[in-house]
């Protein structure tokens, strides 16, 4: 016997993905779990960057400094962006 719950259910996602209609809430998980990730990263790198300073690597640290920082910029401008309609 067919789920016909199931059926529904799959073609109001079709509907919602092809119109656009993400609900809000859904919409501010998402984004939440980007930046939140995002923020990890970033925080990973400038870790990195710290310990190749340590160990004398001064090249390699420089490199992901300026890596994490255009990732941090990135960041901002994503997060100071005004909303699309």
């Amino acid at each position: 016997m067919a789920d016909f719950q199931h059926r529904e259910k799959l073609k109001k996602l079709e509907e919602a993905a092809v119109n656009n209609n993400v609900p809000a809430k859904a919409n501010n998980i998402g984004i939440g779990c980007f930046l939140m990730g995002t923020i990890i990263f970033i925080c990973f790198l400038l870790f990195l960057s710290i310990s190749l300073y340590y160990n004398e690597i001064f090249i390699g640290s420089i490199i992901t400094f300026m890596v994490a920082l255009v990732f941090a910029f990135i960041l901002f401008k994503l997060w100071t962006a005004p909303k699309l309609p």
